[in-house]
């Protein structure tokens, strides 16, 4: 099926079918590059150290430092429109440093490169975000988004299968699963080249007048739906934050978890996701924003919740798969919503805010996360892990139900 957009002054020659297919193509290349390695960071991070505070750092400086990078960058993106020119360098710089990535092996190092790597990552997130939301409009938005969406957990699920099939990889093995993402990564960003004609009809040299932080910020704490959807979306984000350390050393030391189960977790999640997308691109256009959010955040108290009570990687599974029409409903409806309750014309403003914001907390979460484990786990009793997660469970139940008080659009 082929989406037909509503054609506005400045943009009648832009071929929207053909944008439609690359933009596609692209995400799902590099969907496909980074579940290729992106989720085994932590595992190997956790090869070379089993310190939680390493991993708590590595949370900590992946969510702040590419939030903060979002928030200088956003206003200049809503200046000069170059969406595509943005997600071109900053695509391209992530893909090289997944190459950079492979021949490290010093924990604080590798720490640093995935930080860089992180950052360049957001930057692009937050370009592509606010170009979909300039150059599709109304229900086109949720519709390009979920197929999007669909088809790159369609290759994610490939990635994983592929990974799968390596038992219990070494070191090197691991370096090799990061060169292939570094060059389908940077094969993937190269085809953003056909796009940049896009920038030229959507600038028709024309600026904003808003061109800087401090005047995005006067614009942005006026918009009370946004201040009530970033409060709700970044404390509930911290509650999670707090476990996100605990999840590897969970496969690695309780449960002893090879490579090949964790990428059966990951395919057995990818596809529920990927299918409970699908359904929803016909009809998530026809429910409230608002009630997506509430059911979607309530859904994540189902990691900490199993991770808690599991004695075999069966039970993990089982929540991947009931987690999946949760994820997917959470990847269109915080986009979607922050969109719509935007200013027009300042997409990455906001979205980089909402980033930043939840980044902020979310590397706050990870860092007091990361020494809780160190403390609970005293003379390596990983198990004791199990009953921070079952607090974590109550944290996360407690923060989705400010999702009630967001305002309904």
């Amino acid at each position: 099926m082929v989406i037909i957009i509503p054609r506005s002054s400045g943009n009648t020659s832009i071929d929207y079918k053909e944008t439609s297919r690359y933009i596609v193509l692209r995400q799902s290349l590099a969907s496909l590059a980074d579940n290729f390695s992106a989720p085994y960071i932590g595992y190997y991070l956790a090869s070379l150290t089993p310190s939680g505070t390493t991993q708590g750092v590595l949370q900590f400086s992946t969510n702040a430092l590419p939030t903060l990078a979002q928030v200088l960058v956003g206003p200049i993106i809503d200046r000069f429109k170059r969406y595509v020119l943005t997600l071109l360098i900053s695509s391209t710089i992530a893909s090289v440093m997944w190459l950079i990535i492979s021949i490290t092996t010093k924990p604080l190092l590798l720490t640093a490169l995935v930080t860089a790597r992180a950052i360049f990552v957001g930057i692009a997130g937050l370009s592509f975000t606010a170009f979909i939301g300039v150059l599709f409009s109304g229900i086109e938005r949720g519709r390009i988004l979920s197929r999007v969406n669909v088809v790159s957990q369609l290759t994610a699920l490939v990635a994983f299968t592929l990974t799968a099939l390596v038992i219990n990889p070494s070191i090197d093995v691991l370096r090799m699963f990061f060169i292939f993402s570094g060059v389908v990564s940077l094969s993937a960003s190269i085809l953003w080249l056909r796009l940049l004609h896009i920038d030229r009809r959507l600038n028709n040299g024309k600026r904003e007048k808003e061109t800087n932080l401090v005047s995005a910020l006067k614009i942005v704490k006026r918009n009370r739906s946004f201040i009530k959807l970033s409060i709700a979306y970044s404390s509930h984000v911290m509650s999670m934050a707090l476990a996100w350390p605990w999840f590897p050393l969970v496969q690695k030391y309780v449960l002893n978890m090879s490579v090949a189960e964790i990428a059966m977790l990951n395919i057995y999640g990818t596809f529920s996701t990927m299918i409970a997308q699908y359904v929803f691109t016909r009809y998530i256009h026809r429910v409230s924003l608002k009630k997506l959010l509430i059911v979607s955040r309530i859904g994540f108290i189902i990691p900490p919740l199993f991770y808690s009570q599991a004695h075999d990687p069966i039970l993990l599974y089982i929540s991947s798969l009931l987690l999946g029409p949760f994820s997917a409903l959470s990847n269109v409806a915080i986009p979607l919503y922050t969109l719509k309750i935007s200013t027009h014309n300042m997409y990455a403003s906001y979205i980089a805010l909402l980033n930043f914001s939840q980044g902020i907390l979310a590397a706050l979460g990870s860092i007091i996360g990361g020494t809780i484990a160190d403390i609970a786990i005293g003379n390596q009793n990983y198990n004791n892990l199990r009953y921070a997660l079952l607090v974590d469970t109550g944290l996360r139940m407690a923060t989705s139900l400010l999702f009630t008080k967001i305002d309904e659009v």
